[in-house]
């Protein structure tokens, strides 16, 4: 029986082997592993620090493109280093890496210089010098390596120096591809091209080693590089979901073999056993490895103790079952990352399994605070007493009439606002911020996992906070009738909500109302007569009355009404996208979902109730409550923005001033007027960590030609050279459509559709430090990234255009169209708003104020001691990090929180069984087309001929050739035939002709970009993915059923968690 398992167990290995070739030969694994030694070590990270402070490396987001493929951005000039193969170094997809440059003869040459040039690039020319270093990484945030449009770099096949490049068609597949040689190669057969790439070299060898700062000598040259180190680990590439093959060593090559025999991953068998004919069989060792479902990641050799022992026994038992690994280490000394199982996924079918899976491929972890990050905290709200000193040194406002607007469910009320009229023109307003930053101490581990986790993720059924809910729900909500510690900004305004002063500064308040949106709308709306009938409804503490509160509110938006049509004005832009609100209150005989969310001692699952199935869905409608909350977040996050901002340029400046640069910069500096009063007090910043910003990139050039090539086909006009031409230009053609008697249906379709076409075509707005930018700007100039002019009488421009455009373009916000803006609104979800209230309270000179109070004197040497045992980076480069990680994060929860919505959408259209809906046509191809739904803001994208498949034929005008110019409008004509008419053709053949004569009506559809279409909506049998299906123009399109479904189970507002995140950008 033993030696009969074994001769299994060895035919299926062998089997699963050969099945599995063509993942070997898809990933170069055997080649690569049969001429593996060892991965090169790597640096010390203070080795490294020194070394990125010496710009001799490059620290970025690494992006594969293939498994054996990636690339950086240099931060320099936003050109891609391109690194392969080996020089990878064990950095996984979306690692924050440390790359060091290879020597320029093993650059690549990415044109074929004695030709036209072939360079076409999605941004804009790098030969106009700036100081400010450009930073692409946005390009590439909001897409997968596989949907990268500009370049993508697969393997080389043969031991030389040349990279495939293929680039898409107008089909949108790749249709041919472009060999990348080295420098050293295209030298060897044309040394006269020398001067081309390196202009004013006359030998390669004098070039020597570049620094990242130093200018591209040639716009046709691609920069390679090695990874050294990896400073922050992504953690969504670390957590797996895949299936494993057990591979017995013999059966594998040589470099496998030596690899994997001693080893712990490595499973023993029993050794020499004796076969059926007497004589000794040896055993082989046995390896488990995980196959990611994920591109672009190397197997996974698994711990065999994390092996469930069945299936060591019987592995067939883990065919067609998907598990969950995670990597834990990978050792120079080993071709593959070292994992272990952490169970199976269960059943996609069900509503939290796939959630399940949505959280594992955005990298949210969802687990518990431990008691050590919970230790230093109140274990509830009655076991904490604000302390008598904080009393004392903050300003007081608990006489004011402080209210919250908030969604009636929410339960973290980070913001309250009060109003009062100081003369007949003048406002004071002020919105406060509860004071996160007092409860969560710099460095401890509460801080640490929230650094992590850098946001709450609202799914549709839960939240998962960034805080726990001690502090998320009680400490630092700002709920009615207790006193509360906030970070608060007072802003005079006059009478049209122009900002004549602002002060900063820590808060004690007590808000007197807690009011939902729609408790808003109703006071604005209700005459102070009939405020009666709202007293039930709204709670006001004594000693203030309702009639306050409407007098608040009224003053609130009358000002916030005045701000948004000026900041519509001066060019903001507002896109309209749709968000959905879910109904899952179960049944009569269904149990109650359980929520522990009210208990001060519940944590991080207060709120992670298991969803129920939906019972129906409306659109989350936003009122003028809505918008008073925006424009007063949006000022405060501006004002800070400002305050942080002048004050690290004026630092800058003494720095400068104060240090050995040339008189060149300090001429530039004195010359755009940044020279700061030498003789009035200064602000000193005690332990400066860098200053966190957020800038919104404009969108790339060739994304707004596509848009108006696009709406152009279409036959509307959009002006697309700054964020208010395009709101103009929406808005424009909205309201020529209400001239021409358009259905407001229609208009709002169409209006719906515009904006989703503008938006898909928006950059990620990203956090970054303002110092860090600006040393490597003034580093670029010392390494001679830039030439300056040495001439006294004329200062270089190159300063003047740094420090006064340069700078403040680069953190320029397109979407909200100012200059500086930063995130403080939000500290208990968001961890970059923690930040900002850090470097805000330490600006002041009352920062680091925390709970418990520190018995050491000096709060600052304690902040740098625990500094120093928590990380081998410095501070700005450490924030810079962080940032870093801030921005991976947003998008990844933005994802999860789009695709919860996704997913509980086709659960409910999966319980109906198909609803029919109309449809806009966002991009057409000649197999592709992109479809939106307007009622629930669904984007689909789909195969065209099986979009059209109950259709009897149909055909597209879109070229299938690259060199095909697209100078007409693309569409797809779709020929619908008569069931009856089929059905007499094949009852009588003869009759066929007369019947096709006489009988048979064919209907057409035209698809066009804009065009709406009727299409049936259904839910895939493979999960919960919405499919589309184009119906013939006869069907009705009418949704009544699917929408009194949604309005006979919502009063006001869904039993889903919610969150305001509309004014975050």
């Amino acid at each position: 029986m033993q030696v009969e398992r074994i001769g299994r167990l060895q035919l299926f290995v062998y089997r699963r082997y050969l099945v599995n070739i063509v993942h070997f030969r898809s990933t170069k694994i055997s080649s690569n592993v049969e001429s593996f030694r060892n991965y090169d070590a790597y640096w010390p990270k203070s080795f490294i620090n020194r070394m990125l402070n010496s710009d001799l490396l490059i620290e970025g987001r690494i992006c594969y493109t293939s498994p054996t493929s990636a690339f950086v951005i240099n931060p320099s000039d936003g050109n891609k280093i391109c690194i392969y193969s080996k020089a990878l170094n064990r950095a996984l997809p979306n690692d924050i890496v440390a790359v060091k440059l290879n020597t320029p003869e093993f650059w690549r040459v990415r044109a074929f210089l004695e030709g036209p040039d072939d360079l076409r690039s999605n941004r804009q020319s790098t030969n106009t010098p700036s100081i400010i270093p450009a930073e692409a990484e946005e390009e590439f945030l909001d897409e997968s390596p596989e949907d990268i449009e500009s370049e993508s770099l697969s393997p080389p096949s043969l031991p030389s120096f040349q990279l495939s490049l293929e680039r898409r068609g107008p089909n949108g597949n790749f249709s041919k591809a472009i060999s990348y040689p080295s420098v050293q190669e295209v030298l060897q057969t044309s040394p006269s091209l020398l001067p081309r790439l390196f202009p004013g070299t006359d030998s390669l060898d004098a070039l020597g080693e570049q620094k990242p700062l130093t200018s591209l000598p040639s716009p046709h040259l691609l920069r390679t590089g090695r990874v050294v180190g990896i400073l922050g680990e992504d953690s969504a590439s670390r957590r797996l979901i895949g299936q494993l093959v057990f591979e017995s060593a013999m059966l594998m090559p040589s470099a496998f073999a030596e690899a994997e025999l001693v080893d712990e991953f490595t499973k023993p068998r029993q050794g020499v056993v004796e076969g059926r004919d007497g004589l000794p069989i040896s055993v082989p060792a046995v390896s488990c490895f995980f196959i990611p479902e994920k591109p672009n990641f190397p197997r996974i050799k698994v711990l065999p103790s994390s092996v469930p022992k069945d299936l060591w026994e019987n592995p067939h038992k883990a065919e067609g079952v998907r598990y969950l690994c995670k990597i834990e280490d990978w050792p120079a000394v080993s071709p593959y990352p070292k994992g272990s199982l952490c169970g199976h996924i269960g059943n996609s079918h069900e509503i939290e399994p796939a959630t399940q899976e949505i959280l594992i491929s955005h990298g949210i972890y969802e687990d518990d605070f431990t008691e050590e990050m919970l230790k230093d905290l109140p274990t509830s709200e009655e076991h904490f007493k604000i302390p008598n000193y904080e009393y004392l040194r903050r300003r007081d406002f608990r006489s004011h009439c402080v209210l919250s607007i908030d969604p009636s469910t929410a339960k973290d009320l980070d913001d309250a606002l009060h109003v009062k009229m100081v003369t007949k023109d003048v406002f004071e307003v002020a919105v406060h911020i509860a004071d996160v930053s007092f409860f969560v101490r710099p460095f401890s581990p509460l801080d640490r996992e929230a650094a992590n986790r850098t946001t709450s993720t609202y799914l549709v059924q839960r939240v998962i906070p960034m805080l726990p809910a001690i502090l998320s729900e009680h400490l630092c909500s700002l709920n009615p009738g207790v006193d509360r510690l906030a970070f608060s900004v007072v802003f005079k305004v006059d009478h049209n909500g122009n900002v004549l002063d602002v002060w900063f500064g820590r808060t004690v308040i007590r808000s007197c109302a807690k009011l939902s949106y729609e408790d808003a709308l109703t006071l604005l709306e209700t005459p102070s007569d009939y405020l009666d009938k709202l007293r039930s409804r709204i709670h006001v503490t004594e000693p203030f009355t309702l009639a306050n509160i409407k007098r608040s509110v009224t003053y609130l938006d009358m000002l916030a009404q005045k701000m948004r049509k000026r900041r519509i004005d001066n060019g903001a832009l507002l896109l309209d996208k749709i968000e959905l609100q879910f109904d899952l209150t179960p049944k009569d005989d269904e149990s109650s979902l359980s929520d522990n969310s009210d208990s001060p001692d519940s944590d991080s699952n207060s709120q992670s109730s298991k969803a129920g199935w939906p019972r129906g869905y409306k659109i989350k409608h936003r009122n003028r409550a809505h918008h008073l909350i925006e424009e007063w977040m949006l000022a405060a996050n501006q004002a800070v923005a400002r305050r942080l901002f002048h004050q690290v340029i004026r630092q800058k400046h003494r720095e400068i001033l104060n240090s050995d640069d040339s008189p060149a910069i300090r001429a530039g500096l004195t010359m755009v007027g940044l020279r700061t009063q030498i003789e009035k007090p200064r602000e000193y910043r005690q332990s400066s960590m860098g200053t966190i910003l957020r800038r919104h990139p404009a969108p790339q050039p060739i994304k707004m030609d596509e848009l108006a090539k696009i709406t152009k086909l279409a036959g509307i006009y959009m002006e697309t050279s700054s964020a208010g031409a395009l709101r103009a230009s929406l808005d424009a053609y909205i309201e020529h459509l209400r001239v021409k008697g358009t259905p407001e249906s229609e208009v709002e379709t169409l209006s719906t559709a515009l904006s989703y076409l503008t938006y898909m075509r928006m950059q990620m707005a990203l956090y970054f430090n303002v110092e860090d930018v600006i040393d490597r700007a003034i580093r670029k100039v010392r390494n001679g990234g830039l030439q300056t002019s040495d001439s006294s009488d004329n200062p270089p421009t190159i300063f003047h255009e740094s420090w006064e455009s340069s700078l403040l373009h680069f953190s320029h916000h397109f979407g909200l169209n100012v200059p500086l803006y930063t995130h403080f609104t939000s500290p208990i979800r968001r961890y970059a708003d923690l930040l900002v209230h850090r470097q805000l309270g330490d600006l002041l000179g009352c920062g680091h104020w925390c709970y418990p109070r520190p018995n050491q004197t000096s709060v600052a040497g304690v902040t740098s001691e625990v500094h120093e045992k928590n990380s081998t980076l410095p501070p700005i480069r450490k924030l810079t990090v962080q940032a870093a990680w801030c921005n991976r994060m947003r998008r990844e929860t933005r994802r999860a929180q789009e695709e919860s919505q996704q997913l509980f959408l086709a659960a409910w259209i999966k319980s109906v069984g198909s609803i029919q809906e109309n449809a806009v046509i966002l991009s057409l191809s000649a197999t592709k087309i992109q479809l939106l739904i307007p009622t629930c803001g669904l984007v689909i994208n789909h195969n065209l001929g099986t979009f059209c498949r109950e259709a009897s034929r149909w055909q597209s005008n879109v070229g299938r050739s690259e060199n095909e110019e697209e100078t007409k409008a693309p569409f797809a004509t779709v020929m619908w035939e008569d069931k009856k008419s089929v059905t007499e053709e094949r009852e009588d053949k003869e009759e066929k002709r007369r019947c096709s004569d006489e009988n048979r009506v064919d209907s057409i559809t035209k698809l066009s970009i804009l065009s709406v279409c009727p299409v049936k909506l259904t839910c895939s049998s493979r999960g919960f993915y919405v499919k589309a299906e184009l119906l013939p123009p006869s069907a009705s399109t009418k949704n009544e059923s699917s929408i009194k479904s949604m309005e006979s189970k919502f009063l006001s507002e869904a039993s889903s968690p919610c969150t305001d995140e509309s004014y975050s950008d």
